[in-house]
């Protein structure tokens, strides 16, 4: 009796439940696994690491009634640790006090190199919920799951192929500084805006495309590469009259407006950029820093620069710019290209990973390549997932390799 009863409950049940879940969109559907699967990963890094670190490591063994438990109070324990520190020092810094009001010199590092949407955005959600921890943390994840909702689109449509997307958003997913997304960094919003615009571009759309680019532009300085980038696609296609590329101007404006606020606090619109020098930035060729490398292949770290990831990353990342630009997608060729020349500029690989993280093009090369050749897109996760591993327990444990 009780299975006649219940039979019906639990087949409508389903039912609903299918019924939602193919009213979602497909792009969110089809990201919802890699994203959920990822962010646990680095969840139980974040959270296991400092149970290990706090005496645990020394007494294992000591006692059978040893264990490890992973409750709330250690998961919010793991987060406090890492959340607010390195760059996110200076985005807490901005958005809770503001910019630094002195004349500028370069005596010691400040707050003029980080841009001002995110510390914008995050004052506002802080608003809203009365605490900051949190408030920048789930900020954060909601714009990388939207970033990967647009990745995956702008890979189907390019490529006419599910699969291609999937594949897409799953190394974006596992890249090796994918860590900075789940935090209060400005990864997973420069990701959604620059795909924004890309995806706004290919729907032909550009004045949409510029004014999202201008956000971007507001959110970090390799934003601005979206101008060229666009210029170069519009006027490979032919759209070269003065009012076609006129829709390109809004792409500036979040860049110009920062200057002119570092212009009115400091005396120099350019400080965002002059103040590199105090974290050790000045300009050299740029094929000096990767030259450093061969020269010495067996030096594979420095502090704040692990060597062999960023060298890998950035070598993939130019193979990436020559199948872009061969399958016709010229904008995403340049902006990867111009993302890899301003860091290598600066004549050191520090952050590398993390810059390449930020462009799409990367991720749907691996994705192209994959589809070739399974094998190459199954070992490429595999060292994925060890360098994100291995990045994320440094980064937990306040190894300075890791922090860039």
């Amino acid at each position: 009796m009780n299975a006649i009863v219940r039979a019906p409950f639990v087949s409508s049940t389903r039912e609903v439940l299918g019924a939602l879940i193919r009213s979602l969109p497909l792009g969110f559907r089809r990201t919802l696994a890699p994203f959920l699967v990822s962010r646990m990963l680095i969840v139980l890094l974040f959270a296991g690491i400092p149970l290990l670190q706090s005496g645990l490591a020394a007494h294992w063994g000591a006692s059978d009634t040893m264990s490890l438990r992973l409750s709330p109070g250690a998961l919010a324990d793991g987060f406090a640790g890492v959340a607010i520190g390195n760059d996110s020092s200076f985005y807490y810094e901005i958005a809770s006090k503001g910019y630094e009001h002195r004349s500028f010199d370069t005596s010691k590092a400040a707050n003029w190199a980080f841009f001002p949407l995110h510390p914008l955005l995050w004052r506002a959600a802080a608003a809203l919920t009365g605490e900051w921890l949190w408030s920048g943390v789930i900020m954060a994840n909601v714009m990388a799951m939207v970033a990967f909702c647009l990745l995956w689109e702008l890979a189907r449509r390019l490529t006419d192929s599910e699969q291609v997307a999937d594949n897409t958003v799953l190394f974006a997913s596992f890249w090796p500084s994918a860590y900075f997304m789940m935090l209060p960094h400005t990864e997973a919003l420069f990701l959604m805006l620059v795909t924004a615009s890309f995806l706004a571009a290919l729907s032909r759309r550009p004045w949409l495309a510029s004014i999202i680019g201008g956000f971007a532009g507001a959110a970090r300085a390799n934003g601005i590469f979206l101008a060229p980038a666009m210029l170069v696609g519009r006027w490979l296609r032919g759209e070269r009259r003065a009012a076609e590329l006129a829709s390109l101007l809004p792409i500036g404006v979040g860049l110009a407006i920062f200057m002119a606020y570092l212009w009115a606090i400091t005396g120099n619109p350019l400080a965002f950029k002059d103040i590199q020098v105090a974290w050790g930035r000045s300009f050299h060729l740029p094929w000096q820093a990767l030259m450093n490398v061969i020269n010495r292949p067996l030096k594979i770290a420095y502090p704040w620069n692990p060597v062999l990831i960023h060298f890998g990353t950035t070598v993939l990342a130019l193979c990436s710019v020559v199948t872009c630009w061969r399958k016709g997608w010229r904008e995403l060729a340049v902006f990867t290209s111009l993302t890899l020349l301003a860091p290598l500029s600066t004549g050191t690989l520090i952050s590398m990973t993390r810059y390449v993280g930020a462009a799409p093009g990367v991720f749907l090369a691996l994705a192209v390549w994959t589809e070739r050749r399974p094998r190459f897109g199954q070992l490429w996760l595999a060292i994925s997932v060890c360098c994100l591993t291995l990045l994320c327990i440094l980064f937990t444990l306040h190894i300075n390799i890791g922090g860039a």
